[in-house]
C-alpha cells in the first residue's frame, strides 16, 4: 500500500464527517413532508404507479426519527419499492436526530436498482452513522457504483440532494 494512503483516507473521512454534521435540516416532520412531496411529483411523471402515501413510512424512538421507503436491503422487486419511468426501483432509509431545536442527519442508504441491460446493476448512496476503522475501504459517506465491494467517497448530501441525483441525473440517462 502506498505510504500515507490510510492517513489521507482518514483525513478525507474526517472532512466528510464535518460536512455531514454541517447539513442543517428543518424539523423531521418537514423533512418527511418534503420527501413525500418530492416523491409525489416524481410519481406523477411515472404515471402514478406508486403508492407514496402507503409506502413512505416514518418512526420515532426518543429523539431519533427514521424515514423509509421499500426494503432497506434490496433482494428483488417488491410492491413497496418506488418504480421510476425507466423501471428502476428505489428504496431508502434516512435516520435523523432532533435535539436542541434542530434536526441533524445521522445516516442514510438510498438504493437504486437499475433495469436489465443497464451498464451497472445499481447505485447506492450511503452515509454511515459513524466512521469505519478503515476509511480507505469504507468511507463514512460513499457511493456504490454497481458493486457492494466498491465504495467511492462522495460528499454527504441532504436527502433531497440524493433524490435530485437519482431523479435528475441518473434517471434521465436510463430513459433516453
Amino acid at each position: 500500500m502506498p505510504a500515507g494512503a490510510p492517513g489521507r483516507a482518514r483525513e478525507l473521512d474526517d472532512e466528510l464527517g464535518s460536512q455531514a454534521a454541517s447539513i442543517i435540516l428543518p424539523s423531521s416532520r418537514e423533512v418527511l413532508a418534503r420527501v413525500r412531496n418530492y416523491l409525489l411529483a416524481q410519481n406523477d411523471r411515472a404515471d402514478g404507479r406508486n403508492n407514496v402515501y402507503k409506502d413512505l413510512r416514518s418512526g420515532t424512538s426518543g429523539n431519533v426519527v427514521t424515514i423509509s421507503l421499500g426494503p432497506l436491503f434490496d433482494k428483488g422487486p417488491t410492491d413497496s419499492h418506488f418504480y421510476l419511468t425507466s423501471n428502476s426501483r428505489l428504496s431508502f432509509g434516512i435516520t435523523l436526530r432532533e435535539a436542541n431545536g434542530r434536526c441533524s442527519l445521522i445516516a442514510y442508504r438510498f438504493h437504486l436498482h437499475l433495469p436489465e441491460g443497464s451498464a451497472s446493476s445499481f447505485y447506492r448512496f450511503d452515509l454511515n452513522p459513524r466512521p469505519h476503522d478503515t476509511p480507505l475501504r469504507e468511507p463514512r459517506c460513499h457511493l456504490h457504483p454497481g458493486s457492494d465491494d466498491m465504495r467511492l467517497p462522495c460528499p454527504p448530501l441532504s436527502p433531497l440532494g440524493v433524490l435530485d441525483r437519482i431523479f435528475l441525473v441518473i434517471e434521465p440517462t436510463l430513459s433516453s
